[in-house]
C-alpha cells in the first residue's frame, strides 16, 4: 500500500491584504483579552481603528485599482485582485463588527464600572442637557457651518476622516414631510475634543458629535429636522508625484498634500441608527456601492480611545506597569561616550534600553569642538525632535551637516518638509530624497578629530530617529567606531549625496544594490549545507514578508531540509508548514505591549554563524526600491545577545501566534505544567539583569540626489 503524497495548496501565497488584516486581527485580540489592563484594552481598540483607517486609505484603493485596471484574462495580477477584493471586503466588515462588539460588550461597560462612562443623549440628566445646550451655543455653534445641498449648491468636499452630520429638513409649514418637500444639508463636527465632561455625575462624558447632533436645529431656523445621520468618509490617501519631471520635489509634495483630502471616497462609515434615506443619498453622492458603506453600531472613529487614559489619571492600576528604560552603558562609562564606543561596539535593545543614549550622543557631538561633521538620514521623527534640533545647532556652530531628509515618508510628509526647511535655514545641507527611491536606512555618521587622528563614529538602527516611538517599539541600535563599518557608511552617504561607483562593501549590504543578492546567497548556502549534512538553520525576525522571490528561496531551502523559523509581526504571504512545500518553516507573530519592529537575521553557516541587523524587511520595496542598510554583527558578545533575543521570541507561549498551513494564526498558551514565557517581559528582565552586572569589557543603480530647485 502506497501513501498518498501530501497535497500542496494550489495557492502558494496568501494575499498580502488578507495577511495585513490578519495582523490587525491579532491586535484586536489584545483588546479582547481580559488579561490585559482595561485602559490598555481601550488603547488596542484605538490602534485597531487607526490601522483600519490606514488600510482603507492606502491598501484598499491600490487593490481596487488593480482589480479595475484594463487587462485580459491573462493578467494574473488583475485576476488575483478580482478574487481578493470580496475576501478583503468580508474580512474588513467582520473585523469592524468584532471591534465594536468588543467595545459595546466588554470595554465600555468595564470603563463605566471603573468610573468613566460615555452617556448617550437619551440618558443625559436634565442638568447635563442644559449645560450641554449652553456649551453648544457658546463653544460649538459659532464655528459650525450649515452646508445646504441643492442644484445651486453642490455636494461639498468634506475632509478626510471627518465626522459629519447629514440632516433632512422641511419648512415648518410643510409638515407632515413628504419625499418631495425634504431638503438635505450637512454639518462638519469640529475636530479635536471628542469627550465633553458632564456635570451631574463625575466621570461621565458626552461625545462632541452627539452634542452637535442634538442641538443643531438652531442652525436651521424656520425648518424642521425630519432625519439625521452621523457619517465619516475615508478617502484615498495616495500622493501622485511625478519625480522625474518635478522641478522641485519639496514644492510638488506640498501641492499634493493639499489635495490629499480631495481623493475619492473609498469607505463611508454611518451610524447604524442613522436615517436610511440619508444613508442612501450619501452613498450616491460619494459614488459608493453598498459594499463601500459600513454601518457602525457605536461611536464613529474609536481612535478617541487614545484620550481615555488621560481622563483617569490616578488609575495607574488600569495600565501596564510603567517601563523605565535602563541607561546603558552606565553613566560612569558614558561620561566620555567617545572612549566608551572606541573600546567596543555598543548594542542597545529599545525600549528596554534607553534611546536617550543615541539622542545624547548626537547632542554632545553638536557641542563638541572636536566634531567636524555630521551625516544623517531622517525618515520619521517626532514633532519636537531633539535630534533635529541638535543637527541645527551643529550647523549654526559651523560644523558640516548633511541631512538626507526623506520627504516621501507616508503621512509624515508635512512634518518632514517643516524640518527640512528649518535645517536649511540653520545652515545644513539638505537632500530631499532620491529620484525613484525612498531612503529608509537609519544611519548617523559623526566625524571627529580624536587625539590619534580623524575617526568615524556611527549609529546604525532598525528603527526611526524618533525618541517617542522608541519607547513603544522594540528596535536595535548599534553604536560603533569600527573602521570597516565607518568606511562603508561613509561610502553609502557619498553614493546617495553625490556621484560615486558602489564600493566593495566590507560589513554592510545595501538596497537596492546588494541586499537581495546577499540574502539569496545566504539562504542558498544554508540549503547546500543541509544537503551536505552540515549544520543549517535560518532564524529571522522582522516586520513583513511579501516578496515572492524571497518566499520561493525559503521554500527551496525548506525542501532541502533547512529548519527555518520566521518571527514576523505583520504581513506574511508565505504559507508555513505545508507538507512538500514548507514543512520545515514556522511562522509566528508576537503582538504585545510593544510593537515588535526590530530586524534580526541569523544563518547557521555550518558552524560559522552570520548575524545581522537591518532597516529592511523582506518586501520588494525594501529590497529593490528603497535605500536600506544591513550590517553584520561580528562581536561574539553582541552575537550572543542577538541569539538570546531570537531564542526568547521563539519560546514565547503568551504573546505569540503560530501560523498553520491554512494561513490561520493560533495563539500559543502554556501547556499543562509549562511555565509562561512572555517574550517582552523576559527581554525586560534580561536587560535589567545585565545592567546590574558590571561589565568586564576592555576592549548598481545610479542614485540622483534630489535637491531643492531640481
Amino acid at each position: 500500500m502506497t501513501t498518498a503524497r501530501p497535497r500542496i495548496p494550489q495557492v502558494r501565497f496568501i494575499p498580502r491584504e488578507l495577511s495585513w488584516l490578519a495582523f490587525n486581527r491579532r491586535v484586536l485580540e489584545e483588546a479582547q483579552d481580559p488579561a490585559n489592563p482595561l485602559l490598555e484594552r481601550a488603547k488596542f481598540l484605538a490602534i485597531v481603528a487607526s490601522n483600519l483607517d490606514e488600510f482603507v486609505m492606502v491598501r484598499l484603493p491600490e487593490l481596487l485599482d488593480l482589480a479595475d485596471k484594463p487587462g485580459g484574462k491573462g493578467d494574473t495580477d488583475q485576476a488575483e485582485a478580482v478574487r481578493t477584493v470580496p475576501l478583503v471586503r468580508r474580512s474588513l466588515d467582520q473585523q469592524v463588527t468584532d471591534q465594536y462588539a468588543c467595545w459595546r460588550a466588554e470595554v465600555a461597560p468595564r470603563l463605566a464600572a471603573e468610573g468613566l462612562r460615555i452617556v448617550a443623549p437619551r440618558d443625559w440628566a436634565p442638568q447635563d442637557r442644559e449645560t450641554l445646550r449652553k456649551y453648544y451655543r457658546d463653544q460649538l455653534e459659532p464655528i459650525l457651518t450649515p452646508l445646504a445641498v441643492d442644484p445651486g449648491r453642490p455636494f461639498p468636499l468634506l475632509a478626510n476622516r471627518s465626522i459629519c452630520v447629514a440632516v433632512s429638513l422641511v419648512p415648518d409649514g410643510d409638515l407632515p414631510a413628504t419625499l418631495e418637500s425634504r431638503r438635505n444639508a450637512l454639518v462638519a463636527v469640529p475636530s479635536g475634543l471628542r469627550l465633553i465632561a458632564l456635570v451631574a455625575e463625575p466621570g461621565t462624558f458626552a461625545l462632541a458629535e452627539d452634542v452637535v447632533l442634538t442641538f443643531l436645529d438652531h442652525l436651521f431656523p424656520g425648518f424642521h429636522i425630519v432625519g439625521r445621520c452621523l457619517f465619516r468618509p475615508t478617502r484615498d490617501g495616495a500622493l501622485e508625484i511625478d519625480e522625474e519631471d518635478a522641478p522641485d520635489l519639496l514644492t510638488e509634495i506640498e501641492q499634493e498634500l493639499s489635495s490629499r483630502d480631495h481623493g475619492r471616497v473609498v469607505r463611508l462609515e454611518v451610524e447604524a441608527e442613522g436615517d436610511q434615506d440619508l444613508r442612501t443619498w450619501l452613498a450616491e453622492r460619494m459614488k459608493l456601492d453598498t459594499e463601500g458603506v459600513v454601518a457602525v453600531d457605536g461611536p464613529l472613529d474609536l481612535t478617541f480611545l487614545f484620550q481615555v487614559s488621560g481622563k483617569l489619571p490616578t488609575r495607574t492600576d488600569l495600565l501596564d506597569p510603567p517601563l523605565e528604560p535602563v541607561s546603558v552603558p552606565s553613566d560612569a562609562a558614558w561620561e566620555d561616550p567617545w572612549t566608551c564606543i572606541r573600546e567596543g561596539d555598543v548594542l542597545l535593545h529599545h525600549p528596554y534600553e534607553s534611546f536617550h543614549r543615541v539622542v545624547d550622543l548626537i547632542e554632545r557631538a553638536a557641542e563638541d569642538p572636536q566634531v567636524l561633521a555630521f551625516k544623517q538620514t531622517l525618515y520619521r521623527t517626532s514633532g519636537n525632535s531633539p535630534i533635529v534640533k541638535a543637527l541645527m545647532k551643529a550647523a549654526r556652530a559651523g560644523k558640516q551637516v548633511t541631512v538626507l531628509m526623506e520627504l516621501k515618508a507616508r503621512f509624515d510628509e508635512a512634518a518632514n518638509i517643516r524640518w527640512a526647511r528649518a535645517l536649511e535655514e540653520a545652515g545644513a545641507h539638505v537632500i530631499y530624497g532620491l529620484v525613484g527611491y525612498k531612503v529608509h536606512a537609519k544611519l548617523c555618521l559623526i566625524i571627529r578629530r580624536d587625539e590619534d587622528g580623524i575617526r568615524r563614529y556611527c549609529h546604525l538602527g532598525t528603527g526611526n530617529y524618533n525618541e517617542k516611538t522608541a519607547r513603544l517599539y522594540t528596535d536595535l541600535s548599534l553604536l560603533t567606531a569600527n573602521e570597516a563599518v565607518g568606511r562603508d557608511v561613509s561610502a553609502l552617504f557619498n553614493l546617495v549625496t553625490g556621484y560615486a561607483q558602489p564600493p566593495e562593501w566590507e560589513r554592510l549590504a545595501v538596497s537596492p544594490l546588494t541586499m537581495r543578492s546577499q540574502f539569496t546567497s545566504w539562504i542558498r548556502r544554508e540549503a547546500e549545507n543541509a544537503r551536505a549534512g552540515r549544520p543549517a538553520r535560518i532564524i529571522a525576525k522582522f516586520n513583513a514578508l511579501v516578496d515572492m522571490p524571497m518566499c520561493e528561496e525559503l521554500y527551496a531551502a525548506s525542501q532541502a531540509g533547512v529548519q527555518i523559523d520566521l518571527i514576523i509581526r505583520g504581513m506574511c504571504i508565505l504559507r508555513a508548514g505545508v507538507p512538500g512545500l514548507s514543512e520545515h518553516i514556522t511562522v509566528r507573530s508576537i503582538v504585545g505591549r510593544f510593537l515588535e519592529h526590530s530586524r534580526i537575521y541569523f544563518f547557521a553557516n555550518a558552524g560559522e554563524p552570520v548575524y545581522a541587523i537591518a532597516s529592511a524587511d523582506w518586501m520588494g520595496r525594501n529590497l529593490d526600491r528603497r535605500v536600506e542598510h544591513l550590517v553584520r554583527i561580528e562581536e561574539p558578545e553582541l552575537q550572543a545577545r542577538l541569539q538570546r533575543i531570537l531564542e526568547v521570541s521563539l519560546q514565547d507561549n503568551i504573546q505569540a501566534r503560530l501560523m498553520g498551513p491554512d494561513g490561520v494564526y493560533t495563539r500559543l498558551r502554556p501547556k499543562r505544567g509549562e511555565e509562561p514565557r512572555p517574550s517582552q517581559t523576559i527581554q525586560r528582565e534580561d536587560v535589567q539583569r545585565r545592567a546590574a552586572i558590571p561589565s568586564g569589557r576592555t576592549t548598481a543603480p545610479r542614485f540622483r540626489p534630489r535637491r531643492k530647485g531640481r
